[in-house]
This record gives C-alpha cells, sequence and structure tokens, in this order.
C-alpha cells in the first residue's frame, strides 16, 4: 500500500502563495478567480454553476471502485452535486474590491439493484441487504433516490479582499484572502450514500494568482490556494471510513478538525483571436488527516458499553488525508464588461478514504455594471 507525503503546515503554503503571487508565470487557472478586479465604483456580478458526477471512488491504496463496492450485493450508485453561486464584488478602486459569494446547492443520488427484465437479478442478495439496512441494528435508509424535499440546501457563503498589486499589458499577479462560513448541511451518517451542500465549518484561505501573455498568442493562467479548516462537530458512526456498514450503536457526534488543504491550477491557453482562447487545465488537490475526538469522556463509555467494547474516535482519521489530480479542457471570451468561460475537467489520480473519481462541469458569466 502505499502513502503520500504530507501536505506542507499551513506556514509553508501562506509561502507558496506569496511566492506564486510574485511569478506571473503561474497564475490563475480556468478552475478559479483569475487576477482581474471589477474597476473602481463598479460592481460585477458572477454566475458560474458547476456540476460535479461521479459512480466511482478512489481508495486508499490508489486503485478505483464502485461507491457501494463493499455491500454484499451489487448497487448501483451515480452521485451529483450542483453548485449554483451568485457573487457579488464591488471595486473600492480599480484594484482593491471586496466580494461575497453565496451557493444554492442541489445534491442528487441515484441508486438501484441490478434488474434484468423486470426482476432484479440477485434477488436473495437484494431481500438480505434490505433486511440488513431495516434491522434495528443497523437502522439505515433504504436503497432509493433522493427524495425530491431534501435535495436543495444552502451551500457555505464566502466573503472575499482581493488586491491585484501587478499589471501590465502581458503580465499581472494578484492576491485575496477568503472566509467561508458555515451554513450548509452535512450529510447523514444514517443514509450509506447521503451527500453533503458543505462542510458547515468556517474555513480561512489564502490565494496568490498571475497572468503572462507570450507572443500575444500563448496566456498562461494559474492559480495556488492555501487553507485552514477551522474545527467543528459532526455526526458520524465511529468505525473505518471504508466500511459501509456499522451499526446504530457507533453513532455519536463528535469533534471534528479536518485536515489543512492546498490546491493548485494551471491552465495555459492559445488565444485564437479577439478575446478568444482555448486550452487545457491541470488541477492538484491536497489535504492533511481530519482529527476526530469524542466531545467528552462520557460519549467514549457510551460507545464502549453499547458495542461491547471500547472504540477511539481516531479510526475516522484513517484515509481522510488525500489528494486528487485533475486534467480538462477549457474555452473563454473576456471584455472589458463581459467574461464567459466553460471547462470539463476528470480526475485522473487519487489516493484516500473513498475520493470520488468524478468529471466536473464549468460555466462562468460575468458582466460588470456601474450602480446607477
Amino acid at each position: 500500500m502505499g502513502y503520500a507525503s504530507p501536505l506542507p503546515p499551513f506556514a509553508a503554503c501562506c509561502r507558496l502563495v506569496a511566492i506564486l503571487a510574485l511569478t506571473p508565470c503561474l497564475a490563475v487557472a480556468q478552475a478559479g478567480p483569475r487576477t482581474d478586479t471589477p474597476r473602481g465604483k463598479t460592481f460585477r456580478v458572477t454566475f458560474e454553476p458547476v456540476i460535479t458526477t461521479w459512480d466511482r471512488v478512489w481508495t486508499v491504496d490508489g486503485h478505483k471502485e464502485d461507491i457501494a463496492a463493499s455491500l454484499p450485493t451489487k448497487v448501483f450508485v451515480h452521485e451529483e452535486r450542483r453548485v449554483t453561486p451568485l457573487a457579488i464584488e464591488y471595486g473600492i478602486t480599480n484594484r482593491l474590491s471586496v466580494g461575497i459569494k453565496v451557493p444554492l446547492v442541489r445534491v442528487h443520488t441515484r441508486e438501484s439493484y441490478p434488474v434484468d427484465s423486470g426482476r432484479y437479478v440477485d434477488t436473495a442478495g437484494v431481500r438480505m441487504l434490505n433486511d440488513t439496512l431495516a434491522s434495528p441494528k443497523y437502522a439505515f435508509d433504504p436503497i432509493n433516490d433522493t427524495r425530491q424535499g431534501l435535495r436543495y440546501w444552502p451551500g457555505d457563503p464566502e466573503f472575499q479582499a482581493k488586491y491585484r498589486f501587478l499589471e501590465s499589458p502581458t503580465y499581472a499577479a494578484s492576491a485575496a484572502v477568503l472566509m467561508r462560513v458555515g451554513w450548509a448541511h452535512q450529510d447523514s451518517p444514517n443514509n450509506l450514500f447521503d451527500l453533503s451542500s458543505g462542510d458547515d465549518q468556517t474555513d480561512l484561505e489564502l490565494q496568490g494568482a498571475g497572468e503572462l501573455l507570450l507572443f500575444n498568442k500563448l496566456w498562461l493562467n494559474g492559480l495556488v490556494r492555501a487553507g485552514r479548516q477551522m474545527p467543528g462537530t459532526r455526526s458520524r458512526r465511529v468505525g473505518p471510513q471504508e466500511e459501509l456498514l456499522l451499526p446504530v450503536a457507533a453513532l455519536a457526534t463528535l469533534n471534528w478538525d479536518p485536515g489543512d488543504y492546498a490546491r493548485l491550477d494551471f491552465a495555459p491557453m492559445i488565444k485564437l483571436g479577439g478575446e478568444y482562447a482555448f486550452g487545457f487545465t491541470v488541477g492538484y488537490y491536497r489535504q492533511q488527516q481530519d482529527r476526530y475526538t469524542y466531545r467528552t469522556a462520557q460519549d467514549s463509555i457510551d460507545i464502549a458499553t453499547r458495542l461491547g467494547a471500547p472504540v477511539s474516535a481516531s479510526v475516522l482519521n484513517t484515509g481522510t488525508d488525500w489528494h486528487v489530480t485533475r486534467l480538462g479542457v477549457a474555452m473563454t471570451y473576456r471584455s472589458r464588461d463581459y467574461e464567459g468561460s466553460m471547462s470539463l475537467e476528470s480526475t485522473v489520480s487519487g489516493w484516500g478514504a473513498l475520493v470520488p473519481s468524478a468529471s466536473v462541469f464549468r460555466i462562468l458569466m460575468r458582466t460588470s455594471r456601474w450602480p446607477f
């Protein structure tokens, strides 16, 4: 079993942000914001829906498997998360801006058993799994699609301040600080394949971005982000992350300290003429290990009593340090007051406990306006 190298501490990630921000040739990717800010005294409105889908996951030994591979019978699972954020930025000056982004998230899990000629392929296996999920020992929701009333949730809002400190006709660089506040819906520990709309805890993130235009044709964009995630709480069944069928007796609300993260995006693009460009994207995301602890000593005693043996909350830590690499293609158009882009990315490698092997489709539409 292979293990990834540890993520640098947050201070080291902050230094990396500073280095990238001072190196224009590694600047903002299509997967993230570029260096530009709205003009002074104007509002800039951005609509950026992102659709992420997956039906397979990466495991701790770096291979892919079906989401429900560990269940005793075959179950088809297709996950989809649609994030539709509306972002508003205000240019305090031509280089300094502040903004807010409020996302609406649609989550939809499609679950089904294999069927042939209207009958279950594995009737005995389906009956056994349904009985297991419904039993008092496990008390899970049945295998079924996400109900209509549970598909739409608020995401975690973001507040940002951004400063563009380098600018010329051929290069630019900016730095930003972002705070993401907890407001989202966490996934239910009583549903095997429930999806969250966010982490529902506070993050602090630094960003460094830059752009470089070579020969008036080759447009290099890149972005680096370093984030510190603040502690919160989370309800979980205490047991190995990759083990889906954990008894309801293992359920507890735990202290949760999610791992800090770093992300790099790079997008070289060719200008096709005018303000159009086309190219590819490379993205890498790395997160440190989460840390789970019981909120009180009595919680630990209660779990041990119900299960018949003590179980450390740290068993949930394994596999939460993870990384993914994505490749994709992108096209963009930008002018003085309007911007539009589209990108399609796919996860090509991953490591961690049940990390989605996802495809990501993103559309961006942006315009700037005077307030009056």
